[in-house]
């Protein structure tokens, strides 16, 4: 469709003339004169927002990787306290859980692969890669695909294929997880579909949410007990020493939700992913939020323990009191030192200058 133009601006900064012929998107084709007239398509246009996307900590794959310095269960969301049990799944789809013992939860991830031919996890929450050990990962193989999992190493994994990543595209990674823990027998392809919502941006298109990856047809690897603790530690860029991921984090985010409610809608995903500061201010700050190993609920606020407990923005790099000595400290209360991410075989140029497409 072909609009008539009615004012001084063209949606960039660009001045446009009376009478210029625009498209639908407001795009600017041909002025009143009839002369063409170039305009950023909107794929193209840089995205203004709160959180800076000026550094990231690279990882090199020799066993580097960052920790959280607190290891209670108590401050951390995907933890969920520690506990070992299932719980029911809501009673209406698109809801989180109102069994008591349902800890809801989502996380997002900005990083950029190196494109290395191994096995790698870029996030993980567990105990590391010893046989018995419980963990929670967001990981890439050998051959570029991108995998989330639950499960307990040497026995079995639920893992869902989320697509390939290369080397030259930033991507995001939601992943929400609506409370329901599943015991080996319920947790099927389907049951395991409908307990999360699991959605991948990247560079090519940061206007582009995504459909929901949780399809039963995409959990290849199902049969798991999800009724087990995750305890231990919170990594990024590997597990421990192993699995160590090759390329660079710009961001690591990780909340609870409350039980019983919707779950985050697509615009709220959106932000948590792109824009993790506005994320902050436009749906934590002064709302209800649910404290990780428990079903109480407390009003969100910056510099707060509850809300520091509850939720982790680490900006690697891009936080006003992040600094290799310091480590990555939480964007909720960046002072709090027990909140922060801490580098492991890692030095100070690990924290690198980056240019997210579009971002910056």
């Amino acid at each position: 469709m072909l609009l008539l133009g009615a004012g001084p601006s063209g949606g960039s900064g660009t001045p446009v003339p009376d009478n210029a012929l625009m498209d639908s998107d407001n795009a600017v084709l041909l002025d009143s004169d009839g002369q063409t007239l170039t305009e950023t398509p909107m794929s193209e246009r840089d995205i203004v927002t709160s959180t800076p996307w000026g550094f990231a900590v690279d990882f090199n794959g020799g066993s580097e990787y960052l920790s959280y310095a607190s290891a209670s269960n108590a401050e951390q969301a995907i933890k969920m306290g520690g506990s070992a049990t299932t719980t029911a799944a809501p009673s209406s789809s698109g809801d989180t859980s109102n069994d008591g013992n349902a800890r809801p939860w989502a996380t997002a991830i900005m990083f950029k692969s190196d494109g290395d031919s191994s096995n790698q996890d870029i996030w993980g929450v567990g105990q590391g890669a010893t046989s018995g050990d419980d963990n929670v990962y967001l990981r890439q193989d050998s051959s570029g695909n991108l995998l989330f999992g639950w499960g307990r190493e040497d026995f079995g994994y639920n893992e869902v294929s989320l697509g390939t990543v290369n080397s030259d595209d930033w991507y995001g990674v939601y992943i929400a997880h609506n409370g329901t823990r599943l015991s080996a027998v319920d947790a099927t392809a389907t049951n395991l579909a409908a307990a999360f919502d699991i959605r991948v941006m990247s560079s090519s298109d940061w206007d582009d949410l995504g459909s929901n990856y949780s399809t039963s047809s995409n959990w290849s690897s199902t049969g798991n007990a999800m009724d087990r603790a995750i305890i231990g530690d919170v990594f990024v860029g590997g597990r421990g020493g192993t699995y160590s991921f090759q390329g660079k984090v710009a961001s690591y985010i990780s909340t609870t939700l409350d039980r019983n409610v919707a779950m985050p809608p697509d615009a709220e995903i959106e932000k948590m992913i792109i824009d993790p500061v506005a994320w902050l201010t436009d749906y934590k700050v002064g709302e209800t939020a649910r404290r990780p190993n428990s079903y109480f609920t407390f009003t969100f606020a910056l510099n707060d323990t509850s809300s520091s407990n509850a939720t982790q923005v680490w900006l690697m790099g891009d936080g006003v009191d992040d600094s290799f000595a310091n480590g990555v400290r939480n964007y909720v209360w960046t002072t709090r030192v027990q909140a922060r991410l801490e580098f492991n075989n890692m030095v100070s140029d690990d924290i690198e200058a980056v240019t997210i497409p579009r971002l910056n």
